[in-house]
Parts: structure tokens; sequence; C-alpha cells
């Protein structure tokens, strides 16, 4: 449990160091962040194309500048974190924990992947409206 323990407070300490290093540097301005390796080599969107920027923007509450960028990300963020969280405390108290775990049913665990990978294609079709799923 000790070791488990230390290891969350270790990522949670680089998880904090990330957020505050991301909330007091914009990715648009030049600071330093990761390209899009896909959007470099292809010049198409990816799934993830935007996300940085979007958590940038709900990190400083502006959710419409966040959607634009990434609007997935931004749907699903609450879904997310609530999972972290939930599996991070089964995980961090082991067998004694009997909180709700994340269980995906089979039709859940096949639409994600499909929501996803649809997202990706429907942001990169330049008509409208599925050009307003391309960052901006």
């Amino acid at each position: 449990m000790r070791r488990r323990l230390a290891m969350v407070l270790a990522l949670g300490v680089l998880a904090t160091l990330g957020l505050v290093y991301l909330s007091q540097n914009d990715p648009e301005g030049g600071a330093l962040f990761p390209q899009c390796v896909f959007k470099k080599v292809t010049g198409f969107h990816c799934a993830g194309c935007g996300s940085t920027r979007a958590a940038h923007a709900m990190m400083h509450f502006d959710l419409e500048t966040a959607f634009r960028k990434n609007s997935l990300l931004v749907v699903t963020f609450p879904l997310l974190l609530v999972g972290i969280v939930m599996e991070g405390s089964a995980w961090l108290w082991g067998e004694r924990y009997r909180g709700p775990r994340v269980r995906l049913p089979g039709f859940w665990a096949w639409a994600v992947p499909v929501v996803i990978f649809g997202f990706w294609i429907l942001r990169n079709v330049p008509v409208w409206p599925f050009e307003l799923l391309a960052p901006r």
C-alpha cells in the first residue's frame, strides 16, 4: 500500500506541475509543447489535434474556445476524470476498495472507438458542418 501511495503522490505532483505549466503557457504562443506527428506527416487532423489548446482553454474556464479546439475532449472530459478517479482509487486500495468501478458493457466497448474514429474522419471533411469539428 505504501508503494502505491507513493506512486499516486508522485503522479499527482507530476500532473499538478504539468497542469500549472499548461495553464501558464499558451500552446499557440510558442510554448514548449509537442506537435502532432500525424498532422505533420499527413496534413490531416487526428482525433486528438487541438487537445492541448482545448485543455489550456478549459483551465481558464473558456469552454467556447475549448469546444472549438477539440469538442470531443470537452464532451468526454468529465467522464474521463470520474473514470480516472474511480479506477485510481480501486488500484490504490486494492482488494479493500468497495466503491464503484468503470465497466463498459460490450456495446460501449465497441461504440467508444467507433465514436473516436468517426470524429477523426469527420473533422477532416472540408464541408459544412463537419469543418466545424476541425480545430480553429
